[in-house]
């Protein structure tokens, strides 16, 4: 038989004992490695062991039987075990110390099969020296996979461990508990600028943040993947717009900026307008957003019964909807950011000064010259825009209730 043969024979035969090779594995790391014991305690990491080495030992197995074996990796079974073992707790060398030990057991197998199958103890030699050097080839692949993976799965992991104590931490500071604010290791003494971040770029958005204000922020990922940030802002530094205005933020976030506050009640005062102003953004469909820009709409939020009656009684019979859609509301928004000039409002909509005269006289016939004038109504105009933006219908504090604060 050549090579070839007697390779594919020698694997199928000891596949064959891969139940008899899992229980000798088990037995020798029960019993020559006393930290075996301590990863046999963890439930999820033993159901994954059965099907971890049964995979293993198939992979191998697959791979000596071939004269030319092409690349090899661990397989996935061996790869989600590595991950378990890294979250329990397991250190890296008993894993690698029990994969050792396994590949060990395989190979006393391999030369018991061997001998049986293999008269010819010239041709048996030359099969064995074949098969020792694809094992070890395979062995060198699969551990470096078993290393990389261990190793981003324990960093991922402590991550984890350090987000969940942290938002643990923020909860009860929020809810006003006494807390060890060390988990957090920011200054809390400090003048804080609380930012929302959510969708893609959470990392990207705390890099820049921390570029510009020339300290790493304090960030904590909450469950819905939206992220928490805290940077200290030093008196030295320009205003956090004009700063931030000079970067660049990922495309794919909402960022929703607080306030600058003091201590530590500025760190929760801040981090509850950011929220706000994030729930803004998110109806508004707003990418970047400030406090500043939208305190009107935070206290809007609050209470949109109100807000619908406040709209109704400012607009009158203007409303939400005119033929052409908008067009007196249109016009009012660009007379008040005109200075309540005719003729720049006509500019800024590109009609004729005539045009912006006759709609001005079609409103005070609707509300009156008194109501053109009253201070409420630009903050009535923008508040509908808002409601216009979120789809809701303007009704009775019954058929339209308030929403409650953003929650933490």
């Amino acid at each position: 038989m050549t090579i070839e043969e007697d390779l594919g024979e020698l694997s199928a035969a000891v596949k064959a004992r891969i139940p008899e090779i899992y229980d000798c594995i088990r037995s020798r790391l029960q019993y020559e490695y006393t930290d075996y014991s301590s990863a046999e305690r963890n439930p999820s990491l033993k159901a994954a062991e059965a099907e971890t080495v049964a995979a293993s030992l198939r992979d191998v197995l697959e791979y000596i039987g071939q004269v030319r074996p092409e690349a090899t990796r661990a397989s996935n079974e061996t790869l989600r075990e590595v991950q378990l073992a890294a979250r329990a707790g397991v250190d890296l060398h008993h894993v690698l110390k029990a994969s050792r030990a396994a590949q060990s057991t395989l190979w006393e197998f391999l030369l018991e099969e061997a001998h049986r199958i293999i008269a010819d103890p010239a041709q048996r030699s030359k099969v064995l020296r074949h098969a020792s050097a694809s094992h070890f080839a395979w062995n060198d692949e699969v551990s470096a996979s078993i290393i990389q993976t261990y190793q981003m799965e324990s960093n991922a992991f402590s991550r984890q461990s350090r987000n969940r104590r942290k938002l643990s931490t923020l909860r009860a500071l929020l809810a006003g508990l006494p807390i060890d604010s060390t988990v957090f290791s920011y200054n809390l003494s400090g003048r804080h600028l609380a930012v929302v971040v959510t969708g893609e770029g959470i990392e990207e958005v705390a890099r820049a943040l921390g570029s510009v204000a020339r300290i790493p922020p304090l960030v904590i990922n909450a469950e819905d993947e939206t992220g928490y940030m805290w940077v200290e802002w030093s008196s030295r530094l320009p205003s956090p717009l004009e700063a931030v205005s000079a970067i660049s933020l990922p495309k794919g976030a909402r960022v929703s900026f607080g306030t600058l506050s003091e201590g530590l009640d500025g760190f929760v005062t801040s981090h509850r307008r950011a929220l706000e102003t994030d729930a803004v953004a998110q109806r508004l469909a707003r990418r970047v957003t400030w406090y500043e820009e939208v305190i009107v709409e935070t206290l809007a939020m609050r209470d949109l019964a109100a807000v619908g009656s406040f709209i109704s009684d400012e607009l009158g019979d203007l409303g939400l909807t005119q033929s052409p859609p908008g067009t007196l509301i249109e016009t009012l928004e660009a007379y008040f950011a005109s200075g309540y000039n005719a003729a720049s409002a006509a500019v800024r909509l590109g009609v004729h000064s005539r045009t912006i005269a006759y709609r001005l006289k079609l409103i005070e016939g609707k509300i009156g010259t008194h109501g053109l004038l009253r201070d409420e109504l630009p903050v009535a105009i923008r508040l509908s825009r808002m409601v216009e933006a979120m789809n809701l219908e303007l009704g009775t504090p019954e058929d339209s209730p308030g929403l409650p604060l953003p929650a933490t």
